[in-house]
């Protein structure tokens, strides 16, 4: 692992490089603890946790001989979550391509954004500037895939940043046309909407954050399916964030599976039909794979009796299924 710093402001402080998916996989450890000492730091300063207090950087393998064009993902909408699609796609992948991880963590909190959108609306407004930065991570990311494909895959890690792909591909589009004709686009959404379908699944719970929801990022893909969604009331929903936000962002696993603990607790009282959950954050998937080891016996009860969608997971499946296809 050769880690090198940059100076240039625009780019990130760092590149790790590995040249096997093996030796990355095996570093993803050291990459958590680092990101844990970082938000420990945070708060023996009695400061909060976000995404931006973390380094930008870059994670990639570089495989010697190649199968499939490389994958871009960018993240660090949490960055936590952005080494969990990294080691994924790594697991699946191994040494058949380059993947190159964009850790984008200096971007705008993405709930923040839409709720402030929904709130005025300007001429330069924070919708533009998110949009903006997020074309320039993507345009940046590029500048890090060696292989000389034609073809690039890449994938946005946070649900919730999904909002905003059609003006970033459009923007891409117009600012940077040669970056637009390399790229094929794999959306979490899609892929879980085409998921539910297939598996005739028509009842998921969706659990995402509040921008998310208020941006109707997956209700209204999939009202426009005929899938019956469930959502997360006010009350429940408050708690879900605070399980995100003070749980799992800032690495705290026992108020995280207090707060999941508590959330399933209250939504079992409604007795509503779920035969799915969609892990619709990016950090979800860690609260419930906790919950699983650790959570009272009805709640794990529940989570075992329904079906756990991680649309990270099926966006990479989706990616796979498109190299097969192409090389028939």
């Amino acid at each position: 692992m050769s880690p090198k710093t940059s100076c240039v402001s625009l780019k990130p402080e760092r590149e790790y490089c590995f040249a096997t998916a093996q030796e990355a996989i095996a570093a993803i450890g050291s990459f958590q603890q680092r990101l844990n000492a970082i938000a420990r730091a945070q708060k023996q300063r009695g400061e909060l946790v976000s995404d931006q207090i973390y380094p930008t950087e870059v994670i990639a393998i570089r495989p010697r001989k190649t199968q499939a064009p490389p994958l871009i993902l960018i993240g660090g909408m949490g960055p936590l979550a952005g080494l969990g699609g990294f080691e994924q796609a790594c697991k699946r992948f191994q040494n058949t391509r380059e993947i190159v991880l964009f850790q984008a963590c200096s971007l705008q909190n993405r709930t923040s954004v839409i709720q402030h959108e929904t709130c005025q609306s300007a001429s330069n407004s924070s919708e533009q500037q998110f949009v903006t930065m997020l074309t320039a991570a993507v345009v940046e990311a590029m500048e890090y895939v060696s292989s000389s494909e034609k073809t690039i895959h890449i994938m946005v890690l946070c649900n919730t940043a999904h909002y905003f792909l059609p003006k970033l591909i459009e923007r891409l589009q117009y600012h940077h046309p040669q970056v637009f004709q390399k790229l094929q686009w794999f959306s979490l959404v899609e892929s879980v909407v085409d998921y539910l379908q297939r598996q005739n699944l028509r009842h998921p719970l969706i659990l995402c954050t509040n921008g998310t929801k208020q941006g109707r990022v997956y209700s209204n893909p999939l009202q426009k399916s005929g899938i019956a969604y469930t959502e997360l009331n006010d009350t429940l929903q408050s708690i879900l964030m605070d399980g995100i936000y003070q749980g799992v962002k800032s690495f705290e696993r026992d108020f995280a599976c207090q707060a999941g603990e508590k959330l399933f607790r209250e939504f079992l009282k409604t007795e509503l039909e779920i035969d799915s959950i969609i892990a619709g954050c990016s950090e979800v998937p860690y609260l419930l794979d906790w919950l699983k080891l650790t959570a009272s016996d009805s709640v794990q009860q529940f989570l075992s009796s329904v079906e756990i969608i991680d649309p990270v997971q099926l966006a990479l499946a989706s990616t796979s299924k498109c190299v097969q296809l192409c090389s028939c």
